[in-house]
C-alpha cells in the first residue's frame, strides 16, 4: 500500500512483516489477483448460500455521498425455477415470517469501503470494514493480540486478501483488504471505534492515497433489499452438493458501478426474456457464480456454487410463483438426498480447560475419491460426529492448512502416503514447539495426515519435514 505514514515501531513488534516467517509479497496494492486459486471462502461458504445482504446502512462519522439509497420495501413476492434434475427446494422464506431469523432479512451493521483511485476487486489497494458481517472464516489464520484484543488474521496467498476479526467497544468487526500487509492492518485495527455516529477513526494515515468509495460493504449492497427467498441443493448437506438460491430484493444501489467492479468479477450479460442480466464470480469466492437482473421493481440475484453456463440456463426458467405452490414444492431436509461421508479419526484428546478434541478427515464424496477431502473439526460441546467440516487443499503434494475456531487455533497436515517417515512441526512464538507424525489414517484414503492444536493467541510457523530430513511444506507460505 502506498502511503506516506511510516507504521509505529510498536506495531512492527507485534507483527513484523519483514521477518521470515510472516514475510508479505503483497504489501504493494500492484499486485496479480486476476486469478484467486484456493480461497478459503469455498465450498465451505457455498453450503451457506445465505447471502449477507440489507437496506440501510448507518452514516460514517467521515461524511460520504457514497451510501445506499433507501427505498419503499416491496411486498414478498417467491420466484422459483422449474424443476432441475436432482435439484430439491429445501428453504423458502419471507419477510415478515415469524420463523425467519436469516441475517440477511434484518438491518446489517455499519460497513465502509475505503480504496485506491485504481481499485477493484481484483486489483488496487483498499478495505471494507464492518461490523456483524460474518465474513471470516478462520481458514489459513493465525491469532495476535492487539492492546489486548484477540484478532484473527485470515490470509489468502493466492490473491493477497486477508480477513481480520475482532472484538472492540462491545462490537465484532471485520476488516477484508487487498493490498495491505499485516502490520498495517493492526494499525488499522487500534485506529477504528464505532459508536451510534457510524464508524471513525483515531488514526487516519490511510487517507494519503484512499477515499471512501461505499457506505456499506459491496457484497452486502449487491443483493439489494431482500423480500424474499428460495434455496436448492441436490443434497444435505448443501455444502456437500450442489446448490443455488434466488432471492428478490427491492433494489437500494446508490451507485451500482461501484459496487459490482468490487462484488462481480468475470461479468458478462445476456438475454432473459426482454431484460438483460449479468453473470460473473462471486468477487469474495470465485466458486459462487452469480447471475442478477430486474423484474419491474424487483431485483432478482441467483447465487450458486455452478458454473455460468449451468446457472445461466437455470435462470432462464425462473419465474413468479404462489406462496402455496413453493410451499407444496418445498422439501423436508431429510427428504432431500444425502451425500454420506464417513470421517476416520486423525487425532483425539482432551485440552486444558476440559474439553475434549477431535480431528477426523474423509472423502468430499465417498463415489469419487477425486473430489478430494473434509476435515472434520470436533468443537467444546460436541457429543458424537464433530461438527465443523472444511474443505481440504487439493491432495497430490504435501499441505498445511491452519484453522482457528473457538479460541484454538488448529494446524492440520497431510503428504501422500508413499513420503513414509513425515513429521509436522509446529513452533508457537514463545511456547513449547511440537512434533507429530503423519500416518495411514483408514486403507481407503490416499494420503497420510495429522494435526496439531493449542490454545494462546500466538503467531506461530509450522513445517512438514520427510523421512530424509528435506522440508517439503512450510506454512505461511509466502
Amino acid at each position: 500500500m502506498k502511503t506516506q505514514h511510516d507504521p509505529a515501531p510498536e506495531i512492527i513488534e507485534v507483527i513484523d512483516d519483514d521477518g521470515e516467517a510472516f514475510r508479505d509479497s503483497t504489501a504493494s496494492h500492484a499486485s496479480s489477483a486476476s486469478s484467486r486459486g484456493s480461497r478459503w471462502f469455498g465450498p465451505a461458504a457455498a453450503g451457506a448460500l445465505v447471502a449477507i445482504v440489507g437496506y440501510s446502512v448507518i452514516s460514517s462519522a467521515i461524511n460520504s455521498d457514497k451510501a445506499t439509497s433507501k427505498l419503499n420495501p416491496l411486498a414478498p413476492q417467491f420466484y422459483v425455477a422449474d424443476p432441475q434434475p436432482g435439484f430439491k427446494m429445501y428453504l423458502a422464506e419471507q419477510r415478515g415470517e415469524s420463523q425467519t431469523t436469516a441475517a440477511d432479512f434484518s438491518e446489517p451493521g455499519p460497513a465502509q469501503l475505503w480504496g485506491t483511485v485504481d481499485a477493484t476487486a481484483t486489483s488496487g489497494s483498499w478495505f471494507v470494514i464492518s461490523r456483524d458481517s460474518h465474513h471470516a472464516t478462520g481458514r489459513n489464520s493465525y491469532r495476535t493480540l492487539v492492546d489486548g484484543i484477540e484478532v484473527i488474521v485470515e490470509r489468502d496467498p493466492a490473491s493477497g486478501e486477508k480477513r481480520l476479526s475482532f472484538s472492540k467497544g462491545g462490537n465484532q468487526l471485520e476488516i477484508y483488504s487487498r493490498g495491505w500487509v499485516d502490520r498495517q492492518l493492526i494499525r488499522l485495527v487500534r485506529s477504528v471505534g464505532i459508536d451510534t455516529s457510524g464508524i471513525h477513526f483515531s488514526d487516519p494515515f490511510f487517507t494519503t492515497d484512499h477515499t471512501l468509495i461505499l457506505d456499506s460493504d459491496p457484497a452486502t449492497a449487491l443483493f439489494g433489499q431482500p423480500v424474499a427467498r428460495v434455496e436448492y441443493a441436490t443434497g444435505m448437506p448443501p455444502s456437500l452438493s450442489e446448490n443455488f438460491s434466488i432471492t428478490v430484493a427491492a433494489n437500494n444501489i446508490a451507485d451500482p458501478t461501484d459496487v459490482a467492479k468490487f462484488a462481480i468479477v468475470q461479468s458478462t450479460k445476456f438475454p432473459i426474456g426482454d431484460q438483460t442480466a449479468i453473470v460473473g464470480q462471486s468477487a469474495e469466492d470465485p466458486a459462487i457464480s452469480i447471475v442478477q437482473w430486474h423484474d419491474g421493481q424487483r431485483l432478482i440475484t441467483m447465487r450458486g456454487n455452478l458454473d455460468a453456463e449451468r446457472m445461466q440456463a437455470i435462470a432462464k426458467t425462473v419465474h413468479k410463483s404462489a406462496d402455496d405452490t413453493v410451499r407444496r414444492q418445498l422439501e423436508t431436509p431429510d427428504s432431500v438426498s444425502a451425500t454420506r461421508a464417513v470421517p476416520h479419526t486423525v487425532v483425539s484428546g482432551m485440552l486444558s480447560d476440559g474439553w475434549g478434541w477431535t480431528v477426523r478427515v474423509s472423502h468430499r464424496d465417498p463415489v469419487d475419491p477425486n473430489t478430494g477431502y473434509l476435515w472434520w473439526i470436533g468443537q467444546p460441546g460436541d457429543t458424537a460426529t464433530p461438527s465443523e467440516t472444511r474443505p481440504s487443499l487439493p491432495s497430490g503434494a504435501p499441505t498445511i492448512e491452519t484453522l482457528v475456531e473457538h479460541g484454538r487455533t488448529y494446524i492440520l497436515a497431510k503428504v501422500p502416503r508413499g513420503m513414509t517417515g513425515a513429521e509436522l512441526h509446529v513452533s508457537p512464538t514463545g511456547l513449547a514447539s511440537t512434533v507429530t507424525p503423519l500416518f495411514d489414517v483408514d486403507p481407503s484414503l490416499a494420503d497420510q495426515f495429522t494435526a496439531a492444536v493449542f490454545f494462546e493467541p500466538v503467531t506461530f510457523t509450522a513445517r512438514i519435514v520427510d523421512g530424509d530430513g528435506m522440508t517439503v511444506a512450510v506454512w505461511p507460505t509466502s
